[in-house]
């Protein structure tokens, strides 16, 4: 009897997210860089599926590794960089986990690197299995509690928290206020029309400041609320409602929104959002007549709340 070494075979399809910035014979080269560096580190790599790359060393848990803010990074550089840049990304990221067998145990300790970081709802089958602590803010989309330690992000489990005293509220409200002290920076830009529009810019959490807007920017909601979009993890706009030209704003919105969603790392949805009193409601999203155009409906709540007055 012989025995035959079976190649690993992965799924090598350009996730539908990638196809604006790479095609596909791209998306092959940077797979085979990152096989061929994890080869090299000695890591076995168990599956590859969707942009997400599963890796487990000798005696160390499973590691999920994304491609999202890699591949933002290599596509605008010549080819013959990539590896170098790759390389250097993995080697950023690629740290130890443990410091969580300590966090694990001591709530107190944990608090002060608690954030959370606003994803597609996607992730949660595709890439991280529902195991991760995640509650929805945004329709659409999900808020994934992570740990910030030492400049990288650990998507936090359902396991790393069973021995905190605290629910998943309290845990939540603590990586939230968090947030809020994050430094960003906003930017007012007036249109016509009376239109004013608020662009906040940050690494990582301008989008997550957006989930406890009135605490975090308050000048930034009008008498009827405010128009929120979050393209980016790095990214938010909210543009204040004051009369019922609702419309122009909308209008205003969509440019910039499209072009940070697919230019810049970390993009999250296309989708516009209304945040009135704390809560946050959807625009509605109906097909249209025009090819890779859709039409925006108002919430209703909104409409009846400009018609009262």
């Amino acid at each position: 009897m012989f025995n035959f070494f079976r190649k690993k075979k992965f799924d090598r399809k350009i996730p539908k997210e990638y196809i604006h910035l790479i095609n596909q014979k791209q998306y092959d080269t940077i797979l085979n860089l990152a096989l061929q560096y994890f080869k090299e580190k000695g890591d076995e790599v168990l599956k590859l599926e969707n942009g997400l790359l599963t890796t487990k060393s000798e005696g160390d848990e499973e590691v999920r590794y994304g491609f999202d803010n890699l591949i933002r990074m290599m596509c605008p550089e010549p080819q013959e960089d990539w590896e170098s840049i790759l390389y250097r990304h993995f080697n950023t990221v690629n740290v130890s986990n443990d410091y969580l067998v300590y966090y694990k145990k001591d709530y107190e300790a944990a608090k002060p690197f608690l954030k959370v970081l606003i994803k597609d709802i996607a992730v949660l089958d595709d890439r991280l299995g529902g195991a991760v602590v995640s509650r929805v803010d945004f329709p659409g989309t999900c808020t994934v509690l992570v740990m910030d330690y030492d400049n990288q992000f650990r998507y936090l489990r359902k396991e790393d928290i069973a021995e905190w005293e605290a629910t998943e509220e309290e845990i939540f409200s603590v990586a939230l206020e968090n947030i809020g002290q994050e430094e960003v920076t906003i930017n007012k830009v007036d249109h016509e029309g009376a239109i004013e529009m608020f662009v906040f810019l940050s690494g990582d959490f301008s989008a997550a400041q957006m989930i406890d807007l009135g605490k975090n920017a308050g000048f930034a909601i009008g008498k009827y609320g405010s128009i929120v979009a979050i393209p980016t993890k790095g990214t938010a706009f909210a543009t204040p409602i004051d009369d019922d030209n609702v419309v122009g704003r909308l209008e205003v919105l969509a440019d910039p929104v499209y072009k940070f969603f697919t230019e810049d790392p970390g993009n999250i949805t296309l989708s516009i959002y209304w945040f009135y009193a704390g809560e946050i409601k959807q625009f509605v999203e109906k097909p249209s007549n025009r090819e890779g155009y859709v039409t925006i409906g108002i919430p209703e709540e909104l409409q009846a709340l400009i018609n009262e007055n």
